[in-house]
């Protein structure tokens, strides 16, 4: 089994995309200052050329500015019915999906695999379905009210 720790529900929806569904990602550029969208990188840098644009990023902040890659995944770990399309990848007759609650938390295994227990019941399913696949994945992501929310796979 490989381990990964993640802090994004959209990291983890990467992975779920690239190791679960062969999902090809929506991708586009942007810039780290302003945020400002791309659709290549070609596009990108000649924007970032441009003295029209040059304008909305400060001249101090120019020389640490870069562009950056972006690969949009579907919404798997906050979308319980595109959560369901993992589990259509995922399931078979001898890896059924086992789902339950516990509490405050939503536990989920494939097969006789060993549970994973998350807060909602779309993270406990893409969490589930990357352990059925050989990927335990601790997911970090910090919660304004409550501090860290760790699911564990």
């Amino acid at each position: 089994m490989d381990w990964l720790r993640i802090d994004s529900l959209s990291a983890l929806d990467a992975l779920v995309g690239r190791y679960i569904t062969s999902e090809t990602p929506e991708v586009h550029w942007e810039d780290s200052y302003a945020h400002m969208r791309f659709e290549s990188a070609d596009e990108a840098l000649e924007a970032m050329r441009d003295p029209y644009f040059q304008q909305f990023i400060p001249v101090q902040v120019r020389p640490h500015t870069v562009l950056r890659e972006v690969r949009n995944f579907a919404p798997y770990s906050t979308d319980l019915k595109t959560a369901w399309e993992v589990v259509e990848k995922v399931a078979t007759p001898r890896l059924q999906l086992n789902m339950w609650r516990d509490r405050d938390f939503w536990c989920a295994a494939f097969g006789d695999h060993v549970p994973v227990v998350s807060t909602t019941p779309a993270i406990a399913i893409c969490l589930a379905a990357l352990r059925a696949k050989g990927l335990e994945i601790v997911l970090m992501i910090e919660d304004s009210d409550d501090g860290p929310n760790i699911s564990v796979a």
